[in-house]
Order: structure tokens, then C-alpha cells, then sequence
């Protein structure tokens, strides 16, 4: 009875020491990112699908892509299409590649910072980035995207381009991804 009690007490002890560390990587990785740590609603989702106008010829990227919920939609609809997330956080990275497992869609997540990819050969790019980052990225997809690539922004917008189409999603006052804004490089 006393050695039960005494390999539970250690169970405990590396369960806690467990979910610890993968806080402090959590927390870690969050405070560096340019991304926020939040997932779409499924209705902002279908939004834009429909805005993307994705074919099986497309080749979609999305930048901090997270668990991978709007490309594993996507693929679900038009399966031929190439779909690239790109995230660097690890317990994402981790949890998109064990989804794409699951529910076996041809989706590929990279761990490398979208600054350092190359998205020459995008057709579609979708963000939810930060309007700093944004910007910061401007000359990055004014250099390699290619004519006629359609980037897709959720509730940020460019300081320094106009989008082509800016769509109010009508959701209430207080919910996150309000508006779409569509860009054509």
C-alpha cells in the first residue's frame, strides 16, 4: 500500500513538472511571436473560403497558421489545392501535425518563421497578423508574390496599401475577426 501511494506521489510530481514545461514553452514562444494566439470562428471561416475563391491549381499559405483549422477546412472542400501552414510555436506545430494525421488531409505545416519562407510560388495568402508585422512584411510580398496573388487579412489592414475589398463580417462589437480585407499583389 505504501509503495502504491509513493509511485502515485511521483506520478503527480511529473505530470505537474510536465504541464509546467510546457507553459513556460507556451508562454515563450507566444511572448516572440508576431501572431496572435487565436483560432477563427467556423463562421469567419466560410467567409473566407468564399473570399478566397481557392481551385484545385491554388497553392495557399497561411502565415501562423496555429492549429491549422482554416486550412483543414479548405482542403475538406477542394482537396487537390497545395496548402502550406507556416507557425512556429511548438505545441501548435504539434497539435496541426497530429490533426493532419487524424483526419488525414493533405496539408503540410512547416516550423519556420514566415520571414525567412518563400511564398514566390503562392496564389493565396492568408494572415491574421498584427498591423506592425504587417506592415513589416509589406516589402516581403511586394517582392515575391506574383501578380494576381490574393492575401486575405483578418481585422488588420496595411498602412501603406489600400485593400481591393474590405468586408464587415457583421458581428457583434466585442467578438474578434469583425472584417476581412482583401488584397491583390
Amino acid at each position: 500500500m505504501i509503495l502504491l501511494l509513493y509511485i502515485f506521489q511521483w506520478l503527480l510530481v511529473v505530470l505537474f513538472l510536465t504541464v509546467f514545461i510546457l507553459l513556460i514553452l507556451w508562454i515563450l514562444t507566444s511572448l516572440s511571436n508576431k501572431a496572435p494566439l487565436l483560432e477563427l470562428p467556423k463562421s469567419v471561416i466560410d467567409d473566407i473560403y468564399k473570399l478566397a475563391e481557392v481551385n484545385e491549381e491554388s497553392v495557399l499559405y497561411h502565415l501562423g497558421s496555429n492549429e491549422g483549422i482554416l486550412l483543414f477546412h479548405i482542403s475538406k472542400i477542394i482537396p487537390k489545392a497545395t496548402y502550406i501552414g507556416l507557425e512556429n510555436r511548438p505545441i501548435q506545430l504539434l497539435s496541426a501535425r497530429l490533426m493532419r494525421k487524424i483526419m488525414n488531409r493533405p496539408v503540410s505545416f512547416v516550423n519556420q518563421d514566415f520571414f525567412q519562407s518563400d511564398l514566390s510560388d503562392a496564389t493565396h495568402v492568408f494572415i491574421y497578423l498584427y498591423p506592425n508585422v504587417m506592415d513589416d512584411m509589406l516589402t516581403k510580398f511586394d517582392r515575391e508574390l506574383k501578380p494576381g496573388t490574393k492575401l486575405i487579412s483578418v481585422s488588420f489592414k496595411f498602412t501603406q496599401k489600400q485593400p481591393k475589398a474590405e468586408f464587415n463580417l457583421k458581428r457583434g462589437k466585442y467578438k474578434l475577426a469583425r472584417k476581412l480585407y482583401v488584397y491583390e499583389f
